[in-house]
C-alpha cells in the first residue's frame, strides 16, 4: 500500500499558521519592551537571540495544539457551518487519530523548548493558555457569550509571555500589558461575531455579546470596549514606561478606534463591522511597537 504523504497545506490550516503566527509574534513585543526597560543601556544589553527564538517558536507551537485540538473538538459543529466546513479535519483530509496525534506533540515541543530558556513563570502561562483556551473557552462557545471573556485570557497572554521571559516575575508592567492585549481582543472578535453571526448560529454558537444579536446593545458594549482599550492603552505613558510623546501615537489611533465603534453602533451594518475589523489588525501592532521606540 502506498503511504500517503504528509500535507503540509491540511496541517497548516488546522493549526491556523498564518494567525498563529501573528499571535505568537506578540510575544517579541513584550520581550522587547522587557529588555528596554531592565537594560542598564540600550535592548541589546539582555537582547539573546536563542531565547527570543525559543520564546516566538515555543509559543507558536503551543498556539499550533491549542487550534489544532479546537478544530478536532469542533469537527462536527464545523461541517455546519460556510466558513469552516472545509477544514482538513472535516473533510477528513487529515485523520482525527493523526491529528490529535500532531497536537499533543507539537503543544509538548513548545512547553519543552520554553522549559530549556524560559522561567518557570513564563512556561506556566503558556501552559495555563494552553487549557484554558482548549478545555475551558471551547466548549464555552456554545453556552454562554462570556467565553469570548474566557478566550480572551490565553489571547492576551503571548506578550505576557515575552515580557516574563526576561523579568522571571509577574509585575506591574507585564499586568499593564496584559490588559492591553486583553480589551483590544473584544471588539477585535465582537467584529468577527458580527460578520459571522448567522454563520455561527448555525452550529450555535453565540459570541455577540446581546441576546438580539447584531442590536443596539451588542454595538454599545463593543464601542465601550474601545474606549476602554483606549484607556488601559494610555497607562504605559501615564506610569512613565515610555517617553509623554508616545501619546501623539497612541491618542490618534485610540481616537480612531473609538470612531469606528461609533460608527457601527449608529449603522448596525456588517460593513462598519468590517471596518472596525481592519483597524483591530492594526491597532496592537502600532501600539507596542510605539512602546517600545517611545
Amino acid at each position: 500500500m502506498e503511504q500517503k504523504r504528509f500535507d503540509f497545506k491540511s496541517y497548516a490550516q488546522l493549526v491556523k499558521f498564518r494567525l498563529t503566527s501573528t499571535v505568537a509574534a506578540t510575544s517579541s513585543f513584550g520581550y522587547l519592551l522587557a529588555c528596554k526597560l531592565n537594560s542598564p543601556g540600550s535592548i541589546s544589553d539582555l537582547f539573546d537571540w536563542p531565547q527570543f527564538l525559543a520564546v516566538l517558536i515555543g509559543g507558536m507551537l503551543v498556539v499550533f495544539a491549542s487550534n489544532g485540538m479546537n478544530q478536532i473538538i469542533e469537527k462536527d459543529l464545523d461541517a455546519k457551518m460556510a466558513r469552516t466546513q472545509n477544514r482538513p479535519i472535516v473533510e477528513d483530509r487529515i485523520p482525527t487519530r493523526d491529528a490529535v496525534i500532531f497536537c499533543w506533540v507539537t503543544g509538548a515541543l513548545g512547553i519543552i523548548l520554553l522549559s530549556l530558556y524560559t522561567p518557570f513563570i513564563s512556561v506556566f502561562i503558556a501552559g495555563l493558555s494552553l487549557v484554558m483556551y482548549v478545555f475551558i473557552y471551547t466548549p464555552m462557545k456554545r453556552v454562554s457569550p462570556l467565553a469570548v471573556m474566557v478566550g480572551a485570557f490565553p489571547g492576551a497572554f503571548p506578550p505576557l509571555i515575552g515580557y516574563t521571559t526576561i523579568t522571571g516575575r509577574l509585575d506591574e508592567i507585564g499586568v499593564m500589558l496584559f490588559l492591553v492585549q486583553f480589551f483590544w481582543q473584544f471588539p477585535h472578535f465582537w467584529a468577527i461575531a458580527w460578520l459571522l453571526h448567522d454563520d455561527y448560529q448555525k452550529a450555535g454558537y453565540w459570541l455577540l455579546p446581546s441576546a438580539g444579536g447584531r442590536d443596539k446593545k451588542s454595538a454599545y458594549n463593543i464601542m465601550i470596549y474601545t474606549v476602554l482599550l483606549t484607556l488601559v492603552s494610555m497607562m504605559p505613558i501615564y506610569y512613565n514606561l515610555c517617553s509623554p510623546k508616545a501619546l501623539l501615537v497612541i491618542l490618534p489611533i485610540g481616537l480612531t478606534f473609538i470612531y469606528f465603534g461609533y460608527k457601527l453602533f449608529r449603522s448596525l451594518e456588517i460593513a462598519d463591522a468590517r471596518k472596525l475589523l481592519f483597524a483591530s489588525f492594526l491597532y496592537t501592532p502600532i501600539a507596542f511597537v510605539t512602546y517600545i521606540l517611545f
